[in-house]
């Protein structure tokens, strides 16, 4: 079975059994959010009938039930919930009763009313930032499961139809690296290290010449939340300048609009062991370092620590996220930021493809906000993930300190370019939640410090990515007129031609255009 792209390309689904059938989590592939009352999983297995059963109390509008009803609803086995495997990603999708879709601009209300009624299916909720998009919900005893994918599909073929689909929540992968020496080689290379090459850096140095970044370009960070009042990021942090808006920091999109902690983007799940992904908030605040880290008493340095962070918070640990507040995450960031940083990986979702095209027409009164997304992490590498393959998303793979592609870096004909990260000699140095006892350095001196307050063991193409955001960060510093492409174009032409394999227009499938040089960039921005 299948649903429909943005693009009106199949994408495979399996449906698969909620009763008793285990999914493994391993140290490389991390799940979504998870809510602050729900108990740790397992660390080998996770059983899809507690699965769907959390996400239906998580996400799902059980039919209206309220209070006592709602809470009594929440507690019962899972029906309606149909659960899925994407075939390309293998990557677990659940949905009940929902489908998300977006008309074309001048489809009169009543045409509208009148397909949504044949598909049996009423209105939801409208999208708050997208007029012609909303999500519908089949009523009790309406289409479900199965039945639900068949009709998005039969809708997203429709003439006045946008896109539609199932209103998935669902799998996202977030990586980590193994642990290394501090150094920031990534910025500046001396070749200190054994092993190391010297010079194989993004030459920082040169770049900060030109700009450190204004504090008027800002990169948002779309990840498990930043450590807003880190010493090292709180005043790299974007402030709302309207001082009467809720959202003072940032937003956090895991929860609905109308939750107590909407507005609060930073980390807030740990679970023991607090320095693996499993189970915990650290992965974002330790991207948001790789950006813009103020340096302070000796700590990291971001490569643009002139610019500032948007928090926007989308997952909980490793829960599954929601396909919608995803898009919607990336709609908002756009609106109020600059360059967005996605440090992750997903199942394909016509949603978010269609946020990706928003972000380029939202973002930046019109010039739109590039979205910089990692390629992903696998031994041996993999076809480059989702977003990251999306035409409008910035794919970014993953090189060494020793001028190599990381072994782990999934690599194809979308790269758009590399930037450092670990898988050589070392890794990146960076940020890590300051909350004692948590974060990849619970206060160990060799991983980082023993404050806690810096890690190095950050890596992959989680670490990469935000790097390049934050040269296109600098790109813009040095000249905010550039538009997406431009920005996109900028970076790619001064890239250094690292290994082999480029054809005669300068790109590789491995490695893109080449390794961002920020020094380069900045130049030719400023030109």
């Amino acid at each position: 079975m299948f649903m429909l792209s943005a693009a009106r390309e199949k994408i495979e689904l399996e449906p698969i059994g909620a009763e008793s059938t285990p999914v493994r989590a391993t140290e490389a592939h991390s799940r979504g959010p998870r809510l602050a009352a729900a108990p740790a999983a397992p660390a080998a297995h996770r059983d899809l009938t507690l699965m769907a059963g959390r996400a239906r109390r998580a996400f799902f509008d059980l039919d209206g039930a309220t209070g006592a009803v709602r809470a009594a609803s929440a507690s019962a086995p899972a029906q309606g919930v149909g659960v899925f495997r994407e075939k390309r990603s293998g990557l677990v999708r659940i949905v009940y009763r929902e489908i998300a879709l977006r008309f074309k601009t001048g489809v009169d209300q009543r045409k509208k009313d009148a397909i949504l009624r044949k598909h049996g299916l009423k209105l939801r909720r409208p999208n708050p930032y997208i007029p012609e998009q909303l999500v519908a919900f089949a009523p009790a005893g309406g289409v479900w499961g199965t039945r639900l994918v068949e009709a998005s599909a039969d809708l997203a073929g429709m003439d006045e139809v946008v896109f539609a689909a199932p209103n998935f929540v669902s799998e996202y992968h977030r990586r980590k690296a193994p642990a290394v020496r501090p150094e920031q080689w990534h910025l500046s290379n001396t070749g200190s290290a054994p092993g190391q090459s010297a010079g194989e850096d993004v030459k920082a140095r040169d770049a900060w010449k030109g700009t450190v970044g204004r504090a008027s370009v800002v990169v948002a960070i779309l990840d498990d939340g930043v450590d807003i009042d880190h010493p090292n990021l709180k005043s790299r942090i974007w402030k709302n300048p309207k001082k009467t808006e809720k959202d003072r920091f940032g937003r956090d999109f895991f929860v609905p609009t109308d939750h107590p902690d909407h507005f609060n983007p930073r980390p807030k799940l740990f679970h023991f062991p607090y320095d693996q992904m499993e189970g915990n908030d650290i992965h974002g605040t330790a991207c948001a370092g790789v950006v813009a880290a103020a340096g302070s008493k000796g700590g990291a340095v971001g490569i643009a620590p002139g610019c500032r962070i948007l928090a926007v918070k989308i997952f909980h640990a490793d829960e599954l996220a929601a396909d919608e507040r995803v898009a919607d995450a990336i709609r908002y960031a756009a609106l109020h930021a600059d360059v967005l940083s996605c440090s992750w990986t997903g199942s394909h979702s016509p949603d978010i493809e269609l946020a990706l095209e928003d972000a380029a027409r939202l973002g930046r009164g019109g010039r739109g906000a590039p979205v910089f997304c990692a390629a992903g992490n696998h031994r041996p590498p993999q076809p480059v993930g989702f977003p990251a393959r999306h035409p409008r998303a910035i794919a970014v793979g993953a090189s060494t300190d020793q001028a190599r592609l990381a072994d782990y870096s999934d690599f194809g004909p979308e790269i758009a370019f590399v930037a450092p990260s670990s898988g050589g000699v070392q890794g990146i140095f960076t940020t890590d939640v300051s909350y004692p006892n948590r974060g990849f350095n619970v206060g160990n001196a060799g991983a980082g410090g023993a404050d806690g307050l810096h890690t190095n063991s950050f890596g992959g193409t989680s670490s990469a990515t935000p790097l390049a955001a934050g040269i296109a960060a600098l790109v813009l510093s040095a000249d905010p007129k550039l538009d997406t492409a431009g920005v996109r174009e900028v970076l790619a032409s001064t890239c250094d031609k690292i290994g082999t394999g480029y054809d005669a227009q300068g790109r590789s499938d491995r490695f893109g255009r080449g390794r961002v040089n920020a020094a380069r960039a900045v130049e030719a921005a400023m030109k």
